[in-house]
């Protein structure tokens, strides 16, 4: 989608990236998208331009723009899961809740809406079951979403059921496509179930997918330092001890 300015179906099909775009592919974008609006103001030209500025986190431009999507498309179920992620970015978390519900009740068979509802559910609320419950609705209308299985992923580490958890990691991993927040996900759950090896394999091919991202590359420092100084730390020891015990 980056830079592109096609149309929404593909992304939305799998996941809303979180890769920040760049300045460059945004100007030409967004020069495009314009001229575009000028000739023909469509809906779908200004939810392709509301998407444009949601990725390049202009919150309130992505607002105003997915509105005037909407004023033509009243029914748009993206242009509905696209203003309720707004509003999580702009902190309007009830705002947000109220759309999530709206679109769900609207369109109940748009997989996208059970799985970022779910994940809106996990960051405000905590809701694990609740969260549990519209992955599955979700995964069960799009198997192949590979971002709701890292999230219910997350919600049977989160009970403890950690063999689960794995699985739809691996499941995961079989529909990416080198996604900066899909790769964030599965690297928190690993961390979670306790295998740092992994999510620091995770976390790199974070930081590869989206080299800008200043928080990725710091947990990925982190996180990779840690394991390095276990690593260190553990080695030496059984060597030592057993000389001493030989004499």
């Amino acid at each position: 989608m980056a830079g592109s300015g096609t149309a929404l179906g593909s992304d939305w099909s799998f996941q809303p990236s979180d890769k920040l775009l760049g300045s460059l592919d945004y100007r030409r974008s967004r020069a495009r998208l314009l001229r575009r609006i000028a000739s023909d103001p469509q809906a779908s030209h200004y939810l392709e331009l509301a998407w444009l500025e949601y990725r390049k986190r202009h919150y309130e431009a992505a607002k105003e723009t997915v509105e005037k999507a909407l004023q033509q498309m009243p029914q748009s179920a993206e242009g509905y899961l696209l203003l309720a992620m707004i509003f999580e970015r702009l902190e309007q978390t009830a705002e947000a809740g109220e759309t999530y519900r709206k679109l769900l009740r609207e369109h109940p068979d748009f997989s996208p809406a059970y799985r970022e509802y779910a994940r809106y559910l996990l960051a405000t609320e905590g809701m694990l079951q609740a969260a549990e419950s519209h992955l599955l609705r979700g995964l069960e209308l799009n198997p192949r979403d590979g971002l709701g299985h890292a999230l219910l992923a997350e919600v049977y580490a989160g009970t403890g059921r950690r063999r689960q958890a794995l699985l739809h990691l691996e499941i995961a991993n079989w529909y990416h496509e080198g996604d900066t927040l899909l790769h964030q996900r599965c690297a928190k759950v690993l961390m979670q179930v306790g295998e740092f090896h992994q999510a620091v394999e995770h976390l790199r091919l974070a930081v590869e997918a989206d080299p800008r991202n200043k928080e990725i590359r710091s947990l990925f420092r982190v996180v990779k330092r840690s394991q390095e100084k276990k690593r260190a730390f553990s080695f030496p020891v059984f060597p030592f001890f057993r000389k001493r015990v030989r004499s």
